[in-house]
């Protein structure tokens, strides 16, 4: 008899496909993958790959649009994704493991009218079932926290929102979040979870704004008994990670009618029953099969062996298959350096040779790795044709220079991020803050680019403390700029229209002698802003169907002269 197929249901933000994010595309199975700047779900598939599973045979990740609400995920996204699960394996039946959102996703589908009777059962992984105090800040005032692996991905997704749709989300943050992320209101705790007033006390959740209805519903007894009814329950929590329990607040502000319109947070407690995100009395559901807790962080518990041997074990795969679940525990994050760019460009990292940059370890360990070679990265673009979206994503960079190549597939605004990520967190027990973890930095410029124009910048990785830094590259730009230009004039028989060039000085910058460019670069802040002017002049003498090949000159001589003036 031949198993039952296995869907995996990511989390909140595991799910990576920036059309969809972005709004560009409507609801589809196509195009999705796990965010590629982090490890989520590798040792998952790969763990179910060595036990015999086939990806799109029996063994299936139902990516789905986490910015919804956990009802339109289910409908738009779960249940086709069932219903080709169930068609590739020939069963009438599916076994659902959903992680965090994705174990709410699964309930609104079984626990809805529209339910098959097509489910074996369902493995929850640090599922939020009566919801998570993290979400409060992110809902209310726009500040996700929570654990690593969230915060990186939702910071790479509100970069690229921010910069997709500028006006928007610069007016107005919370207002962005609920139009256009409405499924964190599904992980607001049904309990009772903010203190306020002196002494301060609980603020009951039936008498605040923010309030998480769709799961107060599907946790009314009534609903619970029809879930555990119709599908075995099955839940895996994690503990002894510090875990927001209760926030205190303060009065509301003033200047916003939607920020933090239940109080703005003072200071947050914790409590070490808890996987760093979810407390474990909020992620088991009564009848049901909550197994004891592990010691397991939240945004690693799909990946965890003591996990997925519950999993397996649950799923009734025969013990020595179990084998195939890795014996040694989850490797410390990997470093990686993320360079993002957002329309119209194409991007080229060249990155430095030397050592790469050891992981984080405990207490400050490190991991001796060779020298690597300069060499030259792509970036991918996760975009479509016309809306290029551009990601870099190096693997234990090395400290130094890398050297960034813009080039223009479009005239217009463009956006360069560099976020370094993997640093890696210890674990903390039980205590109290005033403030919670940050999303990550994000070092960004931007500015304007011409078709085929392109522009050099250095981004600086000093260590995996600092913030990487972004920063025109003038002498790189100058050189590639003259080069242009003195094709062009090479084309043309030394004249560009019918304008002669008597000055010497540029005719050895434009024959692309770099003595003479480096002399001009030197010149004193008037005469070299006057020199560059010349040779935009002779740039717009370019007319015709040369008009796009002098823009890309002109933008990019333009760029070095504003950033000398800046300098």
């Amino acid at each position: 008899m031949s198993r039952l197929p296995v869907i995996f249901i990511p989390g909140f933000t595991g799910s990576f496909n920036l059309p969809v994010l972005l709004d560009w595309r409507g609801p589809t199975l196509n195009g999705w993958n796990f965010p590629p700047f982090v490890d989520y779900g590798k040792t998952l598939l790969q763990t179910f790959t060595q036990a015999g599973y086939r990806r799109n045979r029996d063994l299936f990740v139902a990516f789905y649009d986490w910015r919804k609400p956990v009802e339109e995920s289910a409908r738009n996204y779960l249940v086709p994704w069932i219903d080709r699960a169930k068609k590739a394996a020939g069963a009438d039946k599916v076994i659902l493991i959903g992680h965090s959102m994705g174990g709410l996703v699964a309930r609104s589908y079984i626990q809805s009218s529209a339910y098959r009777n097509d489910v074996d059962r369902l493995i929850t992984l640090g599922t939020p079932h009566r919801g998570s105090a993290e979400a409060y800040t992110a809902w209310a005032g726009a500040e996700p926290h929570a654990d690593e692996t969230l915060r990186t991905i939702f910071a790479v997704y509100l970069w690229y929102l921010r910069h997709a749709h500028p006006l928007q989300t610069e007016l107005d943050p919370v207002k962005t979040i609920h139009t256009q992320v409405p499924g964190v209101r599904d992980l607001l705790p049904i309990d009772d979870y903010l203190l306020a007033g002196n002494p301060p006390q609980l603020k009951p959740v039936t008498s605040m704004v923010s309030r998480n209805l769709w799961g107060e519903m599907v946790n009314q007894p009534a609903s619970v008994a029809t879930l555990t009814k119709r599908v075995p329950v099955t839940t895996i929590t994690g503990v002894g990670f510090n875990t927001l329990s209760t926030i205190l607040v303060g009065p509301p502000p003033t200047d916003h009618p939607l920020r933090y319109a239940d109080g703005v947070p003072l200071t947050r407690q914790y409590d070490s029953q808890g996987d760093g995100t979810v407390l474990q009395r909020m992620a088991i559901v009564p009848q049901a099969n909550n197994l004891p807790s592990i010691p397991v962080s939240h945004g690693a518990l799909p990946d965890s062996p003591q996990a997925l041997a519950l999993v397996f074990s649950e799923v009734g795969v025969a013990p020595p298959v179990l084998g195939a679940v890795p014996a040694a525990a989850p490797p410390s994050p990997t470093p990686r350096l993320v360079i993002m760019t957002a329309s119209p460009i194409t991007v080229e990292v060249e990155v430095p040779s030397g050592p790469p940059l050891p992981p984080a370890g405990v207490l400050g360990a490190s991991v001796t790795r060779a020298a690597r070679r300069r060499r030259r990265i792509r970036g991918r673009n996760y975009g479509h044709a016309g809306k290029a979206l551009n990601l870099v994503v190096i693997d234990h960079p090395t400290a130094g220079d890398y050297r960034l190549v813009l080039h223009g597939t479009d005239s217009g605004h463009f956006a360069v991020g560099a976020m370094l990520i993997g640093a890696g967190e210890p674990p903390i027990l039980g205590g109290e803050g005033a403030a919670g973890a940050t999303a990550p930095t994000i070092t960004t410029i931007e500015g304007e680019i011409a078709r085929d124009a392109d522009l050099f910048y250095t981004c600086t990785l000093p260590t995996t403390v600092d913030a990487p830094q972004l920063r025109f590259d003038v002498q790189s730009t100058m050189r590639a700029a003259m080069a242009q230009l003195g094709a062009a004039l090479s084309e043309r028989g030394g004249v560009l229209g019918a304008a002669p060039i008597d000055d010497d000085r540029l005719r050895n910058v434009l024959s692309g002698d770099s003595m003479a460019i480096e002399s001009l670069m030197a010149l004193p802040p008037l005469a070299r802003r006057q020199a560059i002017d010349q040779l935009i002049d002779l740039c717009q003498t370019l007319v015709g169907d040369e008009y796009e090949r002098a823009m890309a000159v002109i933008t990019m001589l333009m760029q070095v002269r504003d950033a000398i003036a800046g300098a």
